[in-house]
């Protein structure tokens, strides 16, 4: 089971329910009173930090912290290595407090997905529901060091508006959080308890050998605290050394043991004093990585009571704990993990590299790929990894609904497969699949430089179907083309049919319909599915999908509808909903919510296709932030949507296609329009195609009241060039430049506009096209046949319009408050450069740049200039 990012959501980023749960308290636990009531003293400052080393306790302090609290008033969050990656630690850090109310962060969830990276904007939105929770709250993130790098800089601008009044924090980990922790204990900000702190106490260590049914002597025990410093773990491991015997010959080893001499304590003391059998199981799983299934740990050590040993281990508290409720999947603690597979590397490498093979050789038998290869390679079979590699790495991408995580980088040395061109491609076409574009690439390049690919060969087709595959992942759909055009040249010439032929057939299809170039797209679609060997997500998902995209872009609505939800089924039948072959009919699903004015639909639809860009598709990110920026415009936010069409632009990287960027050029353009910038849209749309080209000038022309502009750019336009959704456009214009023009007969062409609007299912489009008609269209609306469609369009046009009333600055009073340190940085603006704000108040330029984002979002500005205009205005300065 899993938790999703956002309330509402039909899909976002997805976390075990582990994540959210404080780990289950031992039977042996030490109540530490002492170190609760500094917990608790750290309510009213910004931070609390934890820190010690692995083995310290603070887990178990904290979870026993937790458990003592007042019930629904503290959150927890565990971070993981995949918490390197900055936007899915935030959207771990916005669902976990939903423990306490489940409302939480969801404007900021909203905004995360949306731009798929932290902002002024995301940090001011959870500081303002973390404001709201109950007071007395508390947030706990532990493992905070997997997170802190990548999510520091953030965290630093969160805790500068934390509520500390209200809420607080807890950040535990393995060293210290790179916070400016030294301002913080200057201010009387921060509350730390460290490994000196965590150390027990020689009560404490006592009392905890007691639960473990051991008494020593008080001598014995003080040698014994002052030996293991009092660290918990290791206390834990003489305990269990020590347990059920009074051998005086183990007690003086125990006594031996001293902190630098762990690996050796926790081997000879601990693993060596369970039964062999137990020991050996211990020493042989420790081989897999990850979570401990019984059939897994079964097929690995060749015993069948596997599932009664993993519970014996538990039950014994050796360091291995269940992570579900039916206690079939365990984890070892990650240090014993390592010491485990260690010793079994010491001891007897060769069994080491067998129980690899055989771990290897099972998952490769249940169609585990992935895991195989990784078993493979740690057995030393190199070979055959990428034997598997080569030989699955297609088939798995087509089949299966889960795109793999790429392959640790230094896990393979490509300049060693030269002579192998077949494994160096196999290798690049995994990481490309699984969305790692920079090494692929370079892998593909250091493959073509090597000279190694016989011209007319199997080879060659396989490479030219991935050097497409890359191009269309980095928009640049013409080079796709033309590279997976060259591959199916050799296919069909040397009459290759292999999985690998689908690669190509997908690289056209999305390269065309990148290019707007839909017949064509239609044939490559028409051509895949005669394929006899084509898998059902492409013909169920992704080619149903390139179809939706084609009717929709068109303007053929109804139908985009029908294949859209069709595909819609089916990949949620076979898995796919979340895959990047879904991408096309949710981009279509989304397009036709806004369409009908569902905004809240199609920013869901849009939420979807964003989360699949986790998988670094910059193609595809490019394409969903464009959507999102419509989504933004026709809420009456152009600013926001401006933005957002910069985020697309960013997106892409150097050398995409001019083709694609004029999309981005187009959207700006209308949006800068529609803030009355007239100059700046004709520039932009000089870039564009000569149909597009001629609306777009129309509408300046319009919006300029330069009637006869109007005129010649429309008929300019080549009508059998247009498509429905393009012909309606020029009706629309034509409509509104009547309306602008106070022709007596300009409801003829409104009427013949909306007769077009109403058989094709538009309603946005109209409103949005042109103010000139939404205006018509509400101040009349008592003249218009009254039916449900011309209900539909009225009732979406007064929603347009209050939303672009509410859109200029000049209308609206100030959305939030601003804050103190943004009030202060606002008060010296006037006077000041930023260089000068930063030293003034002792804060760095990055701050001072990341409050003045939040001032001009709050302000609804876009520049310095307008800022002071508006705050004058607001009274603000």
């Amino acid at each position: 089971m899993a938790h999703s990012l956002m309330t509402g959501s039909s899909r976002s980023t997805r976390f075990a329910l582990t994540k959210f749960r404080p780990p289950a308290l031992p039977a042996t636990l030490i109540t530490r009173s002492g170190l609760h009531e500094q917990l608790a003293a750290g309510a009213g400052q910004r931070l609390t930090v934890v820190v010690g080393s692995a083995g310290a306790g603070k887990s178990v302090l904290l979870a026993d912290w937790a458990a003592a609290r007042p019930p629904g008033m503290t959150s927890w969050l565990c971070c993981d290595r995949s918490d390197a990656d900055p936007v899915r630690f935030w959207a771990a850090f916005i669902e976990a407090p939903r423990a306490i109310d489940p409302e939480f962060g969801a404007d900021a969830a909203d905004l995360l997905a949306m731009d798929r990276r932290m902002s002024a904007d995301v940090i001011a939105s959870v500081a303002n529901d973390i404001a709201k929770l109950p007071v007395g709250s508390a947030i706990i993130v532990d493992d905070f060091h997997f997170a802190a790098v990548a999510a520091a800089p953030d965290m630093t601008d969160l805790i500068e508006r934390w509520p500390a009044e209200t809420v607080q924090l807890v950040l535990a980990g393995r060293f210290d959080p790179p916070l400016r922790q030294h301002r913080l204990r200057m201010s009387g900000q921060l509350g730390e308890i460290r490994d000196r702190d965590l150390y027990f106490s020689l009560p404490e260590s006592r009392e905890l050998l007691a639960n473990f049914g051991v008494r020593m002597s008080d001598a014995d025990l003080a040698l014994l605290h002052q030996r293991s410093e009092g660290w918990p773990a290791v206390l834990q491991m003489a305990a269990l050394s020590l347990r059920g015997t009074t051998d005086p010959a183990r007690l003086a080893r125990v006594l031996e043991v001293r902190g630098q001499g762990i690996a050796d304590y926790f081997i000879s003391e601990v693993l060596d004093q369970q039964p062999p059998e137990l020991a050996q199981f211990m020493l042989d799983t420790s081989v897999l990585t990850g979570d401990l299934t019984v059939d897994a740990c079964a097929a690995v050590t060749g015993k069948q009571d596997a599932a009664a040993l993993l519970r014996g281990i538990e039950a014994a508290h050796l360091f291995l704990a269940a992570v579900n409720d039916e206690r079939t999947t365990f984890r070892y603690h990650l240090l014993v993990r390592r010491l485990l597979r260690a010793e079994l590397r010491a001891r007897d490498r060769g069994r080491e590299q067998a129980l690899q093979l055989r771990a290897a050789q099972w998952f490769e038998a249940t169609g585990d790929s992935r895991n195989a290869v990784y078993h493979y390679l740690a057995a030393q079979q190199a070979d055959r990894a990428l034997v598997l590699l080569e030989d699955r790495v297609v088939p798995d991408f087509m089949q299966k609904p889960t795109v793999p995580t790429p392959l640790l980088p230094g896990v393979i040395d490509p300049s060693m497969l030269i002579e192998t061109p077949e494994r160096l491609l196999g290798l690049a076409a995994d990481l490309l699949l699984s969305g790692d574009m920079v090494r692929g690439g370079e892998y593909l390049d250091l493959l073509e430089r090597a000279g190694k690919i016989p011209p007319d060969s199997r080879l060659a087709a396989r490479f030219g179907a991935f050097q497409s595959f890359r191009y269309w992942s980095l928009g640049q759909p013409e080079r796709a083309i033309r590279a997976a055009l060259g591959a199916r040249d050799i296919q069909e010439r040397t009459q290759l049919t292999d999985d690998w032929n689908s690669i190509v057939s997908l690289d056209l299809i999305h390269g065309y319909s990148a290019l707007c170039d839909f017949p064509a797209a239609e044939r490559e679609a028409a051509a895949a599915l005669a394929t006899p060997t084509v898998t059902e997500p492409l013909k169920y998902v992704l080619v149903p999908g390139s179809r939706a995209l084609a009717y929709f872009e068109a303007g053929c609505l109804a139908e985009a509808a029908k294949a859209a939800w069709a595909a819609d089924a089916d990949a949620r039948r076979l898995g796919f909903g979340e895959h990047f072959f879904a991408v096309d009919y949710l981009r279509v699903l989304s397009g036709l919510a806004l369409e009908r004015r569902d905004l809240a639909a199609a920013e869901q639809f849009t939420e979807r296709v964003l989360s699949v860009t986790e998988q670094r598709r910059p193609l595809l990110e490019f394409l969903a932030l464009l959507d999102r920026a419509q989504i933004w415009a026709s809420r009456g936010q152009p600013r926001e949507a401006l933005t957002t069409v910069g985020l697309a632009r960013q997106a892409l990287p150097a050398g995409a296609s001019p083709a694609l960027l004029a999309r981005a050029d187009e959207q700006e353009a209308l949006l800068r329009l529609s803030l009355g910038d007239l100059r700046s849209p004709a520039e932009l749309a000089r870039r564009l195609s000569a149909t597009r080209r001629g609306l777009l000038l129309a509408k300046v022309a319009l919006a300029a009241g330069d009637h006869r502009a109007v005129q010649e750019h429309l008929q300019a336009v080549a009508l059998g060039d247009l498509t429905p959704r393009q012909a309606l456009i020029r009706q629309v214009l034509l409509a509104a430049d009547a309306i602008d023009r106070d022709d007596p007969a300009a409801a003829m062409p409104l009427g013949s506009a909306l007769h077009t609007a109403r058989s094709l299912g538009f309603i946005n489009t109209v409103i949005t096209t042109a103010p000139q008609v939404t205006g018509y269209m509400v101040e009349h609306a008592a003249q218009l046949r009254s039916d449900p469609f011309i209900e539909r369009l009225v009732a979406a046009a007064l929603e347009v319009r209050t939303a672009q009333r509410g859109s200029d600055p000049s209308n609206r009073a100030l959305a939030e408050p601003l804050t103190t340190a943004e009030q202060r940085i606002l008060t010296l603006l006037p006077t000041s450069t930023y260089l000068q704000i930063a030293d003034t108040l002792y804060i760095s330029r990055n701050t001072v740049k990341t409050h003045l984002r939040s001032i001009y979002q709050k302000l609804g500005v876009a520049s310095r200039s307008e800022a002071l205009e508006r705050a004058v205005d607001l009274q603000l300065l």
